[in-house]
């Protein structure tokens, strides 16, 4: 069963990266095995839920699936963020009827049914009236009437109706927070995710470019051994004022769809979900999309038609990868989910437009060297053109294969690197299947040996089949490089 999994997923190359989260539903070897078969390339740990102790088991085992399997496979670490929750409740639960009033009180409990705590002591200080607190993700809004933060308390009036219960979420749209974007907790999560050098950091609740700088910073002053890319994950309204700035300054993003649509009306954010990822792609920026993409499939073993709608039309938006939430880490199935995930976005990229390249509104820290630029448009091209197989790419850095994703080309591309961490954020790129073999270094016509062994052992190439190679400089010298069009034997 693992082995036609394995070609299944190998012969169709899907191009749309899968992020799966993982959690109690997934922790097993044989799950998580099943899960890189059927097409999971990132796995992402939350670190709101888990000790250290069982995310470095996940991670070694995440690794030892990786090398049986010889894929490499990303790994995200997801910082909480500051991210705010009610206290305990009197009773547990209350209903807040509209026009009722409530005080938020500093402390962790209330004796009160009106009296309100939360784990943000500083929300007192924070809010002014007019402001807006939803709660219970945005099912209850309150208005802020009245405040007196020397007394410590903040009064309320109830505006939309419904049921809150303790320790749920508590989001205030609009509002300087006066708290870091990195809280302590997220500190120690970090240094124990550099310890285990994790692929990608996502930053929750990014306000502004200086909350990415920050994180970069306090990341350079750990001295990891391997610098993780940071993602940042767009969330909050205040991102979207400030999202060029904030894309000049990070290495990808997350469209967080779950308290976006919290924070921004409910009706802006598939707008929001284009735009985000438009202005990503012009800036050849990896971009996830995330959140209750196939939630029902948590507990049904076929997803509603408009969430198989919803997946496609990310992919369709120009996605680089779509993530699995509590349907991976909670679900009944986890392995159905992500079968189901690659066979929506299977299905959407036929339609997937090639993209033209747009100089002025590129960054030049994105690009590669305008010579290997000139290559890979001309391979793209090349290999339409001759109905190519694959594209075979050898890099360094990685940034080759960045710009060939970039054009979002109809041939798959299989980029192979000699760099372990190179490979695996290579998981992120859209169209791009890493590879990594240390034969790369050496020559043309080894890498060709090799990728020829590869591509007909997994069912990719036979005799007549044409593949695009294209090399980088350390074959050649610095101010070269080639493509090379080949027919296998």
């Amino acid at each position: 069963m693992a082995a036609e999994g394995s070609d299944r997923r190998l012969m169709k190359l899907v191009k749309t990266r899968i992020v799966a989260t993982l959690g109690p539903a997934s922790e097993s070897p044989e799950v998580l095995k099943q899960l890189v078969l059927e097409g999971v390339d990132v796995f992402r740990l939350n670190f709101a839920h888990g000790s250290h102790a069982w995310l470095t088991e996940l991670v070694r085992k995440i690794r030892q699936v990786s090398a049986e399997l010889d894929r490499p496979v990303g790994l995200l670490g997801d910082l909480s963020g500051p991210k705010i929750r009610l206290g305990e409740l009197a009773g547990g639960e209350t209903y807040c009827q509209e026009g009722a009033l409530f005080r938020f009180i500093r402390g962790t409990e209330s004796v009160s049914s009106s009296d309100l705590t939360c784990t943000y002591e500083p929300l007192i200080d924070d809010v002014r009236p007019g402001d807006r607190i939803l709660l219970a993700d945005g099912t209850v809004a309150m208005q802020v009437v009245d405040r007196d933060p020397a007394a410590g308390w903040v009064q309320c009036q109830v505006v939309q109706a419904g049921k809150i219960r303790s320790r749920q979420g508590v989001n205030l749209p609009g509002v300087a927070l006066s708290t870091p974007s990195v809280t302590d907790k997220d500190r120690h999560d970090l240094e124990w995710a550099l310890q285990q050098n994790l692929d990608f950091i996502g930053l929750s609740f990014v306000r502004r470019a200086d909350d990415i700088r920050q994180l970069q910073q306090l990341i350079q002053s750990l001295k990891p051994r391997f610098t993780p890319l940071v993602v940042a994950k767009i969330e909050k309204t205040e991102a979207i004022d400030d999202l060029d700035n904030i894309l000049a300054v990070t290495d990808a993003v997350m469209v967080a769809r779950g308290d976006l649509g919290v924070e921004a009306e409910i009706s802006r954010v598939p707008v929001l979900q284009k735009l985000i990822i438009r202005r990503c792609n012009q800036l050849r920026i990896p971009v996830i999309t995330a959140t209750q993409m196939l939630d029902s499939m948590q507990s049904n073993d076929l997803p509603t038609r408009a969430e198989v709608t919803d997946v496609a039309n990310a992919v369709l938006d120009g996605t680089d990868a779509v993530m699995l939430s509590g349907e991976t880490a909670i679900g009944q199935n986890p392995v159905q989910c992500v079968r189901m995930m690659e066979k929506i976005a299977r299905e959407a990229e036929v339609l997937v437009q090639p993209q033209v390249p747009q100089e002025a509104s590129e960054q030049e820290s994105r690009r590669a060297r305008p010579i290997t630029e000139a290559v890979t448009r001309g391979a793209v091209a090349a290999a339409d053109f001759l109905k190519a197989d694959l594209i075979v790419v050898a890099t360094v850095t990685g940034r080759t294969a960045l710009a060939l994703s970039r054009m979002r080309g109809k041939v798959p591309i299989v980029a192979f690197t000699d760099r372990e961490e190179v490979s695996r954020r290579m998981c992120l790129y859209w169209g791009v299947t890493p590879q990594l073999n240390r034969s790369v270094a050496q020559s043309p016509d080894s890498l060709l040996k090799h990728v020829i062994a590869w591509g007909r052992r997994n069912g990719i190439l036979e005799s007549g089949s044409r593949v695009i190679l294209v090399g980088h400089a350390a074959w050649l010298g610095e101010t070269h490089d080639l493509m090379m069009v080949h027919v296998v034997p």
